[in-house]
């Protein structure tokens, strides 16, 4: 009986030590899935490479993602609905006609809103808050080289040197 216990006092012990290892790896993994979406869903072109905001030109000028006093969930607001009357799209699949934004009810999308390129899923946007918490909001405007090489994934990419 007593080595029944030892050997699940054992297992439980390294279940624990794998669940507070795997936690942050999931949380990683969302940081670069949502990386990936960043340049997918090309948000560098309005808010630059790193979030540092736009200059305009082709596109418009997008905000500083750095510097802005938006959460979590009203920055992913934002992302899902767009910010009516300004360039800011929307990118949730399904947005306005099929799920909520800003408080309206479900239906047509107002005219003052504008569509983004691909729609993604909701999942992918989530993603995208993660990425951006961790590593572009309430960051310095200055960019690192460390920055950089997460970006680009090489310290040694041209951008970085």
């Amino acid at each position: 009986m007593r080595a029944y216990s030892r050997l699940s006092k054992v297992l439980a012990a390294g279940i624990v030590s794998i669940l507070a290892f795997a936690a942050p790896a999931r949380a990683q993994d969302k940081v670069e899935a949502g990386l990936e979406v960043w340049k997918g869903a090309a948000c560098a072109s309005c808010h630059g490479v790193f979030g540092q905001g736009g200059g305009g030109g082709e596109q418009p000028e997008g905000p500083s993602l750095r510097r802005t006093q938006l959460d979590k969930d009203n920055l992913k607001e934002t992302v899902r609905c767009g910010r009516p009357g300004t360039p800011m799209p929307y990118f949730l699949r399904g947005a306005y006609a099929e799920a909520s934004c800003w408080g309206l009810p479900v239906g047509s999308t107002p005219k003052d809103v504008v569509r983004g390129g691909d729609l993604i899923p909701a999942t992918d946007i989530d993603a995208l808050a993660e990425y951006l918490f961790a590593r572009v909001v309430g960051k310095s405007s200055t960019i690192t080289k460390a920055e950089c090489a997460a970006y680009y994934g090489s310290p040694t990419h041209p951008r970085c040197l």
